[in-house]
């Protein structure tokens, strides 16, 4: 192939070639004529990496997908093996040089064996050592003899002319370049080998190991070929039929640059959690695209204890379940992903363990999220001390960085907001509206998160307008005694819509505190509260403080804002469930949260503060300073040791 240098490359799907981006070239749409058994054929870049600044070696991933825009008929395509060959393994990478006679190309491949790993221009490569990487072999494919399955592509030699070797990019890789271009490569890889078994046959008279059954001491290991089979049936499905009420992540690089938006990653690291082993972990690395990188990941892990389910079949039952509802387009590709699924299952001798998982009702769904927490030093409580951690589900969190010093708060709040950044990137990026969760103490739930500006270079970009921000009481993360009313009221929102549960509370007359406890205690229905005023001002703040020990999940004010003054004159009943005789933001609130379901809350308060900003503006516009609580107790903290608090001196 001659694109930007000469190199090589290998067909995945029909029609399409994979390469490195210096040997294709990094522009998309640039011309790449590609030879193939002497034939010269028209090629056009679809994606690829970007290009260095310099001199030196094309950034990570290095890769290139060119589409031919007049394959040759039935040409054959490789199997992409996403695992990382075992230490030493046998390889062998191939390509095209002109070593042995100089100005005439032809075929070569050197065997190798896979040394270590190595960093380079920001990705990990795997070590190809004991052979010579010669000139030419650039793009080229890596043969992994166990797995009988291309696991790498060839990127440079360590020195030319000695057998010193160089270094490949996993496959894997594939999945920083664009989602969309990924995803329709990837599936029409599947699908080829899900009709065509001619590479299945040779390659597995490759491997060393295929037949399937159990790993030592471990439980049953699907086969090659049952996974092959299970993955042409993917192919064939809905992109996210996971993802019913997740937001998927939107947005596509400039020309040239690498797709690293994860369209989608939500609902696959939703399923992926679904299904795997509590604690499990994914390579933050390659997001999760596509159905097959769920299950690839999946066939990662440690394989489960003897008499359990895979993981990877657990997530295809679940994917079954989820696609039987997706209409009668797919319904023939997901009865026979079902029967395969059965037959699979049995054969391993957990075909009860999938029956079982069939039969099961829709998969819960986790959200993943940035969790934030500010709570007082334990020695002085005028002192705060910061963590933020990236959430999947329950149990399973990462710390972004150690807990801070203790910081007065002002620098809490500033210590919290410089840590933001980064984990947002993480978790799909600014434009992607994702979940941040503010685990904080009362004096600092108004501190204005939602305004904000933590991309300097777009000023425009405001925490709150791009990401779905709420704020969670630290007091009851920290007493245990609290937690029991408190998933009891949450329970009570499931399913309905929170305008009709709504009502109002600021802590007037019949609102005292005792009434109000008096109140929850007799109603578990009160669960949505309109603050009328902020948790800072009294006699708010005492209404405040009553709703949190009774477990309410769900709160919405107006931050800074003081205790409301009565227009008519009249009492306050306890709780308000009538027209606020305050100011409208009750009775607007509850009108426009009238059809909206409590999952849904967040992402239209994160609605209501664009709306604010859209012309005309007008004074006192609902997403004005608009701050909710959102207390899910099914997402809690692991819990931190606590000694007594002292106050500071004065």
């Amino acid at each position: 192939m001659h694109g930007a240098s000469q190199g090589a490359g290998f067909f995945v799907a029909p029609g399409y070639v994979v390469s490195c981006a210096h040997v294709a070239g990094a522009r998309t749409g640039t011309q790449v004529p590609v030879f193939w058994n002497g034939t010269e054929f028209e090629g056009s870049v679809l994606t690829a990496s970007a290009p260095p600044k310099g001199r030196e070696l094309w950034p990570y991933p290095d890769l290139a997908v060119i589409r031919l825009l007049d394959a040759p008929a039935e040409h054959p395509c490789v199997w992409l093996d996403t695992m990382l060959p075992s230490p030493s393994a046998d390889l062998t990478a191939f390509g095209f040089s002109d070593i042995y006679e100089p100005g005439k190309t032809s075929e070569r491949s050197a065997a190798l064996s896979r040394g270590g790993t190595t960093q380079m221009q920001g990705g990990r490569m795997l070590e190809l050592v004991g052979g010579e990487v010669n000139k030419g072999l650039s793009g080229g494919p890596v043969l992994n003899h166990r797995s009988g399955g291309v696991c790498a592509i060839v990127k440079a030699t360590r020195l030319q002319n000695t057998s010193m070797g160089g270094v490949g990019i996993p496959v894997n890789a594939l999945r920083l370049l664009d989602a969309e271009v990924y995803r329709t490569l990837i599936r029409a890889h599947d699908a080829f080998h899900g009709q065509n078994d001619e590479w299945t046959r040779l390659s597995d008279r490759v491997a060393k190991s295929g037949a399937g059954g159990f790993a030592a001491g471990l439980g049953p290991v699907l086969s090659l070929t049952e996974e092959r089979r299970l993955l042409a049936f993917f192919s064939q499905l809905p992109t996210e039929p996971m993802g019913e009420g997740l937001q998927p992540a939107s947005g596509a690089g400039d020309e040239g640059e690498s797709g690293r938006e994860p369209s989608g990653t939500s609902s696959h690291s939703a399923a992926f959690f679904a299904a795997a082993v509590k604690g499990a972990r994914v390579p933050e690395e390659y997001p999760m695209l596509d159905h097959r990188d769920v299950f690839t990941e999946l066939a990662a892990q440690m394989p489960p204890e003897a008499g359990q389910l895979p993981y990877e079949l657990a997530f295809a039952a679940d994917l079954v379940r989820r696609a039987t509802a997706m209409g009668p387009a797919c319904q023939g590709a997901v009865q026979q992903l079902r029967d395969l699924l059965l037959i699979t299952a049995g054969r391993l001798g957990v075909g009860e363990e999938v029956q079982q998982r069939l039969a099961q009702g829709p998969a819960a769904e986790t959200e993943a999220s940035i969790i934030g927490r500010i709570r007082h030093s334990m020695r002085d409580r005028r002192l705060y001390h910061v963590m933020v951690w990236r959430y999947r589900a329950a149990g399973d969190m990462d710390p972004a960085a150690p807990e801070s010093d203790a910081l007065p708060l002002n620098q809490a709040v500033e210590h919290l907001a410089a840590l933001l950044p980064e984990q947002i990137e993480i978790m799909g990026g600014a434009t992607c509206p994702g979940l941040i969760e503010l685990v904080l103490p009362r004096e600092a739930l108004d501190e204005g998160f939602a305004d904000l500006l933590l991309w300097p270079q777009m000023p425009w970009f405001r925490l709150g307008r791009k990401q779905r921000v709420v704020v969670r009481p630290l007091e009851r993360h920290e007493t245990p005694a609290l937690h029991a009313a408190w998933a009891k009221r949450w329970q009570q929102l499931d399913g309905k819509a929170v305008g009709e549960m709504m009502v109002c509370v600021c802590g007037r007359d019949d609102q005292h505190q005792e009434a109000l406890d008096a109140s929850f205690d007799s109603d578990p229905t009160l669960a949505a509260l309109a603050l009328a005023g902020s948790p800072q001002s009294q006699p708010v703040s005492d209404a405040y403080g009553v709703a949190v020990a009774a477990g309410v999940p769900m709160m919405v004010w107006r931050r800074g804002s003081p205790a409301c003054e009565r227009a008519d004159g009249g009492r306050c009943g306890a709780p308000g469930r009538q027209a606020c005789p305050g100011t409208g933001f009750f009775t607007e609130l509850c009108a426009t949260l009238n059809e909206t379901r409590w999952d849904e809350v967040p992402e239209r308060i994160r609605g209501l503060r664009v709306d604010a900003q859209k012309p005309p503006r007008r004074e006192e516009h609902l997403g004005d300073d608009i701050v909710l609580l959102w207390d899910d107790p099914r997402r809690q903290l692991t819990r931190s040791r606590l000694a007594p608090a002292q106050e500071g001196r004065p």
